[in-house]
């Protein structure tokens, strides 16, 4: 027998070892608690999809002062919120002057209350909505005031608060998808005495992450409660990576105003409207000074 021969023949022989014997090491399967946890997401974003949308009452926006009356109101107000959200759009799809971590998360807030934030932040979502490019999260933020659920009809659904507290409870429970094209809500939910802490905490960035961070096509528009009024408006805005800061012409001191911004994050985009203000574009002072400002004249509670 040739050496070819006798190798054929030793390797027949070693046949049914090597087939017993594995090639490769096999991958250990995902524990069950992720599978429970990515099917449970999917099953919870499949329940808020198929739910009936939540009516927004336009009527009941402007009796509480959050919509304007008029046609000649709303075109004038449409026309300067274009101007106020075409820069927080280009930094949400990288085309600002700087790249923003977490561009797509956008808090409307006030160094004190009366200055029109929630008639702003209301409005600013409603107008993103219009944007074929995007559909808008609008999250109630402002816990001790909570004006958008209660105006929205959505006080005593579970909401932001309620996803802090209970980590058993999916971020995609509490958002309500409404008639309105392209828009999505958060109430507040049940308010609870450790808020600041709350929004510190590792829960909250998940959350956020949950509510807008995983989808690129999602801006999340935050009412949040002044900056000088509460301690848990300046750790929401931490988390933001764009702030708008309403400013009510005659009624918020420049100290105020100073104070709020020395608050915030120098990495953060932050754009000033000035509200309520009556004089026409040309001898509107604020227009250099500040990045971001409105001219129109906002009314509505703050």
């Amino acid at each position: 027998m040739s050496i070819v021969e006798k190798a054929v023949e030793k390797l027949k022989t070693l046949q049914p070892e090597l087939l017993a014997s594995p090639s490769v090491e096999a991958v250990a399967p995902h524990s069950a608690s992720t599978i429970e946890r990515l099917s449970g997401r999917a099953r919870t974003e499949q329940a808020t999809e198929s739910a009936p949308l939540w009516h927004v009452d336009q009527m009941a926006l402007e009796r509480a002062g959050l919509l304007p009356a008029g046609n000649e109101a709303n075109d004038r107000l449409a026309d300067e919120l274009r101007r106020v959200k075409r820069p927080l759009m280009d930094n949400a799809i990288g085309n600002g002057t700087k790249v923003l971590a977490h561009a797509g998360r956008i808090v409307v807030t006030s160094a004190v209350p009366g200055e029109g934030k929630t008639f702003t932040a209301l409005n600013l979502a409603l107008s993103l909505a219009r944007e074929l490019d995007f559909e808008v999260l609008l999250v109630d933020g402002d816990i001790p005031k909570s004006h958008i659920t209660r105006v929205l009809g959505l006080s005593g659904r579970p909401g932001l608060m309620d996803v802090l507290v209970d980590e058993r409870r999916h971020p995609a429970e509490v958002i309500v998808r409404t008639d309105v094209p392209n828009l999505l809500v958060v109430p507040v939910g049940e308010r609870h005495p450790l808020t600041a802490e709350l929004f510190g905490s590792l829960r909250m960035e998940y959350v956020l992450e949950e509510l807008g961070g995983r989808n690129l096509h999602r801006l999340v528009v935050f009412d949040s409660s002044p900056l000088l009024a509460t301690s848990e408006s300046q750790v929401l805005a931490s988390h933001m990576g764009q702030v708008v800061v309403v400013i009510a012409a005659g009624h918020t001191g420049q100290h105020a105003v100073n104070s709020a911004l020395q608050s915030l994050n120098d990495s953060q985009y932050v754009g000033l409207i000035l509200n309520m203000s009556c004089l026409p574009a040309s001898e509107n002072h604020y227009d250099n000074y500040y990045g971001l400002y409105s001219r129109g004249r906002f009314a509505g509670e703050a």
